[in-house]
């Protein structure tokens, strides 16, 4: 049993006390308390994962995998806390991905504190990452153990991201290292690739697993694929935007993709519509400072912005192929909340 708040919230043993999956509001702490349960038990790595915990995430993918159970309550596959363990599963791959994303770039803050590597080291900190995905997929097969029948047409639905793709994120990571020709619509495709592979693999993830959970059939499964490739790219946008523009919002260090010269979306704009700026990017002489400078007085920030909302709008009304209820309502808001207004 995790408390959470004022209340016992039953997430494992005895279904019967949980009948139903928890309103938005109420999911946030629902999975926190699991996530705890799960990984802070007297292991090797409880200080790691308190470090983790006491400074969380939006926990957006976890979201998104209870409101896609939820989108047909009447079909509802597995038990409520399954799929609440589906929820932590994919945030905990997501930290995961974190952890070995500051080891690769080398970033010393992620949310505003140290990040695994800075605060425990390199090698400790890959160590938690590949353990933290073991832990994921423990209590994945577990689900999957338990609900047969809901999940047992996995690998019969060909254009729906499951496990068998999870390299894709990995890959995402690779592509991104190899950047593109200072091209126009090389870049554009290149960056569309590392977000779909980076970004979209673990949204896709949340999706077709939470959707499965709740009984949705193939053709619903894959308007939910098009909804988190299309969330995905306004989220890594949006993401770019923040880099450029820094602040206290933004958690990490400001520009640090500028710094590596990964061509981001904004840098794509930038290049595609300032005069001289190939010639600055290209130059090792320009400062980090000159390109950020340059950039945010181009404008590319708000036309980068303005390919998000779009993106946005296209992943709303991906879910139109689905009933109103507030399980869409949920979907369409995380959305929405991509793009800040």
């Amino acid at each position: 049993m995790t408390m959470v708040g004022d209340s016992a919230l039953v997430v494992s043993g005895d279904r019967s006390r949980h009948p139903s999956l928890p309103g938005p509001a109420d999911q946030s702490p629902l999975v926190a308390g699991r996530l705890r349960e799960i990984l802070v038990n007297g292991g090797d790595f409880d200080a790691i994962y308190r470090h983790i915990l006491q400074v969380p995430g939006k926990r957006i993918r976890s979201a998104m995998v209870l409101a896609c159970a939820r989108l047909l309550p009447s079909a509802a596959a597995v038990p409520p806390s399954d799929a609440v363990d589906v929820g932590c599963a994919i945030e905990m791959i997501h930290e995961a991905s974190l952890i070995h994303d500051d080891i690769c770039d080398g970033s010393l803050l992620r949310r505003d504190a140290p990040s695994v590597a800075a605060a425990f080291g390199v090698r400790t900190a890959a160590r938690a990452g590949f353990h933290l995905v073991g832990k994921a997929l423990e209590v994945l097969a577990q689900v999957l153990a338990d609900n047969p029948v809901a999940f047992a047409r996995l690998d019969e639905a060909s254009d729906v991201t499951y496990l068998d793709r999870i390299s894709d994120l990995s890959f995402g990571q690779l592509v991104e290292s190899l950047p593109p020709p200072v091209d126009d619509a090389a870049m554009r495709r290149h960056y569309e690739l590392v977000a779909r592979a980076k970004t979209g693999t673990l949204f896709r993830l949340a999706c077709s697993y939470g959707g499965t959970a709740g009984g949705l059939d193939y053709g619903q499964l894959c308007d939910l694929m098009r909804y988190a490739d299309h969330i995905a790219l306004a989220f890594q946008i949006m993401d770019d935007v923040r880099d450029v523009e820094g602040g206290p919002a933004l958690g990490k260090e400001a520009a640090g993709d500028l710094d590596r010269r990964v061509p981001t979306w904004p840098v794509i704009e930038w290049l595609a519509t300032r005069p001289g700026s190939r010639g600055m990017w290209l130059s090792r002489m320009t400062s980090t400072a000159d390109l950020q400078d340059d950039l945010v007085r181009s404008g590319a920030n708000r036309a980068a912005r303005a390919v998000a909302v779009r993106a946005v709008e296209a992943a709303c009304r991906a879910t139109d192929a689905f009933a109103p209820s507030p399980a869409r309502d949920q979907l369409r808001e995380l959305a929405v909340r991509v793009v800040p207004r």
